[in-house]
């Protein structure tokens, strides 16, 4: 949409940018959204990620999933990357916050993906990092088994929950996981914006002590008192993805990697399967198991 582009070139053309001026560029689109069955088109679809990063985890995604959500999908970053936008169509976005995992500069990061996604105008925010595998049409079937005009969070514990301190009280949150990615409605994102964004989450991971994906969840379940909408169809690096049944391959929505941690195709009775040194994170084995006329799968 416009309002994308619009959002993107900003932060793309901003170089440096000042910490203290926070997406002052960023207009937050209220255009009317079509109600009824939700469309690949109604997500936003964001994958944090740093430089360092863009040739080990970020190259297997472009050649591979990447390409089912070309026109919904947002490659946030802390660099510039010629190459990697061109073959993305300009959809890689420079944050500028920092190269570190400070919590700082990823609040920084997420705070950014945020303003963007308002930016959008579109019913979901799906926010993934750089070690998941997205199955795209399973993904838009996930968000529609729920209403988005509702206040919904859609993802995965990683612990039943967590107890921080927050403006001198002790307070008890749950968050989703951000290793295996969650699904955020626009009502709800609108509703977290006093303490989210690209300022405001570095403000509260700060002052709540805690991490961004933390901070996510402190926001929705403690201070806005939403539920977590729970799936088992997300998977992080946190389980033995090893053990992930080949038959249910297909019914998963997002599949994590990570060092010795990968799915195992050696039961696949179909798909083309890579060498592990040419596919380390497996998502090309995997892309063509789920995918086989892709046209990685025909060389």
């Amino acid at each position: 949409s416009a309002n994308i582009k619009y959002a993107v070139t900003s932060y793309i053309r901003t170089s440096p940018i000042d910490k203290e001026v926070i997406c002052r560029d960023v207009k937050i689109s209220n255009k009317p959204v079509n109600d009824g069955i939700s469309t690949l088109d109604d997500i936003f679809i964001s994958v944090r990620t740093s430089k360092k990063f863009h040739e080990p985890r970020i190259v297997p995604i472009v050649k591979t999933w990447f390409n089912l959500a070309k026109k919904q999908t947002y490659i946030f970053t802390d660099g510039e990357d010629d190459k990697l936008n061109e073959t993305t169509g300009g959809h890689v976005i420079n944050t500028n916050c920092g190269p570190t995992s400070s919590r700082e500069h990823l609040s920084c990061k997420t705070g950014t993906v945020f303003d963007t996604y308002l930016a959008s105008g579109k019913k979901w925010w799906c926010r993934f990092d750089d070690d998941n595998y997205v199955n795209p049409p399973r993904l838009v079937h996930l968000v529609n088994g729920y209403n988005w005009t509702q206040n919904i969070c859609i993802g995965k514990l990683s612990v039943p929950s967590f107890t921080t301190g927050y403006h001198g009280h002790s307070e008890t949150y749950q968050f989703a996981h951000g290793g295996a990615g969650c699904c955020i409605s626009r009502p709800l994102a609108l509703k977290m914006k006093p303490w989210c964004g690209r300022k405001n989450l570095v403000v509260t991971t700060r002052e709540a002590v805690m991490n961004e994906d933390c901070a996510l969840g402190f926001i929705i379940t403690n201070r806005l008192k939403v539920a977590l909408t729970l799936t088992d169809l997300l998977h992080s690096t946190r389980e033995r993805l090893k053990d992930l049944n080949v038959d249910t391959l297909h019914e998963q929505v997002t599949i994590g990697q990570g060092p010795g941690n990968t799915v195992n195709l050696d039961k696949a009775k179909s798909g083309k399967k890579f060498n592990p040194n040419v596919d380390p994170t497996r998502f090309m084995s995997l892309h063509c198991f789920l995918y086989p006329t892709a046209s990685i799968c025909k060389t």
